[in-house]
């Protein structure tokens, strides 16, 4: 007669447990916690070369128009979600290093470096083990340090006799479109414009472009076409031989009339083949990958603006199978008080903003979407310095899931 099956549960849902590497954990050596060791000193030594980049690139300033730039992401976080118990926590998010080189008139080179932390994650689920008893293992993390990865390395060459019109870009560069958004948004220190926050596109990979300027000096936009591995910068590795192709474009209509110069449409379209192995009868087309975007910026001055980027994207899922079809919209808009108050007003640095995101990762099913708010203040009291006091809150449209909710201070360093 089969046991009755019992339910276990690890209970520790305040937080989640750290995961030591596989030598820690039983008090032996093993092949993994060597592993482990040796990708330690190899973060080491890439962090020294980092190192040794911007030493180098500070004295070859001397020889040509260099410029070393950096970024830092901080953030404390307060976790208000319903049995979170108040958690908070401080934390580096992101930190940036690189060089900007103008080789000559026609010439540059672009070097980042991303330093991040790096942690894995398991979602909570349910199992059987081999007594028949249900055990729940709830979501669990670990942190491995900040890796140094590589973001950017290209070079830009403008064309002769066509100089002020195209230029081709060749390397590991920006996907456009991505770059676009977050220059609207303005706060990736906060928070990823929707593309990037669920992994539509990498916000850099390896490949060829041609950027063409519209307008005089390029101030009615830019348009251009880009060819790419279709992989993501922190893991290039290409699993099969097709490339993905790009068509990107802003436009600014209004670019010579003072109230409305900062008004811009912005769009792409993007498509290719999903990153993964293509073998035996399975084709390409199997493993599709397309994406339509729209963006606008409505601005009035520098008073107030209101923002869209509206996304779709429909991803094969092997020979024999329907699409998967998702949508990604994002709304937010920026009230500027220095326009609005006095010169000596304390004020003046701050700008009010608001962003709403609704997300749904499979258009085909109901209840399987989510919708972030967030609301807050930020300061910019001198250049190269932001900080931003926000609430965010996300809720889901399965009934059984509890709405997250965190109160933020982020900060973002430039120099």
């Amino acid at each position: 007669m089969k046991r009755e099956s019992r339910k276990k549960e690890w209970t520790d849902s305040r937080r989640m447990p750290y995961l030591a590497p596989v030598g820690e954990r039983t008090g032996t050596r093993s092949h993994s916690s060597t592993a482990f060791g040796k990708g330690k000193d190899m973060k080491r030594i890439i962090a020294l070369f980092v190192m040794a980049v911007a030493v180098l690139a500070v004295s070859s300033a001397m020889a040509a128009e260099t410029s070393v730039k950096g970024t830092i992401f901080t953030t404390w976080m307060l976790n208000k979600t319903d049995g979170q118990d108040n958690y908070n926590a401080f934390s580096v998010d992101r930190a940036y290093l690189g060089d900007e080189s103008k080789l000559s008139d026609y010439t540059s080179l672009r070097i980042t470096f991303d330093i991040r932390p790096e942690k894995f994650s398991t979602k909570k689920q349910t199992i059987v083990d081999s007594d028949d008893d249900t055990v729940t293992v709830p979501a669990m993390s670990a942190y491995d340090g900040n890796p140094v990865i590589l973001k950017y390395a290209y070079a830009d060459w403008k064309i002769k006799p066509v100089a002020q019109y195209v230029k081709v870009r060749f390397g590991l560069q920006p996907t456009m479109y991505l770059n676009y958004m977050d220059g609207i948004w303005s706060r990736r220190y906060v928070e990823k414009n929707i593309g990037d926050l669920y992994g539509w596109t990498s916000t850099a990979d390896l490949g060829l472009s041609a950027l063409f300027t519209l307008g005089p000096q390029g101030n009615l936009g830019e348009a251009g076409l880009s060819v790419f591995n279709g992989t993501k910068y922190s893991d290039v590795t290409d699993k099969n031989k097709n490339k993905d192709v790009n068509l990107f474009a802003k436009i600014s209509p209004f670019y010579s009339n003072g109230d409305f110069h900062l008004v811009t449409f912005f769009g792409q379209f993007y498509t290719g083949t999903q990153n993964k192995e293509i073998t035996g009868s399975t084709e390409a087309s199997d493993w599709r990958k397309q994406i339509v975007s729209a963006g606008a910026k409505l601005a009035y001055q520098k008073t107030v603006d209101l923002c869209l980027d509206a996304n779709v994207q429909t991803l094969g899922q092997g020979s024999g199978n329907d699409d998967l079809k998702q949508r990604g919209l994002s709304f937010w808009g920026n009230l500027y008080l220095n326009s609005i108050v006095s010169d000596t007003s304390p004020l003046k640095t701050l700008v009010l903003f608001g962003r709403v995101d609704a997300y749904d990762p499979n258009t085909d099913l109901d209840k399987d979407g989510n919708t972030m708010i967030i609301a807050g203040v930020e300061c910019a009291p001198v250049k190269g310095v932001k900080a931003s006091l926000n609430y965010r809150h996300t809720s889901f449209q399965d009934d059984e899931a509890a709405a997250l909710k965190y109160v933020s201070l982020n900060t973002e360093f430039k120099f």
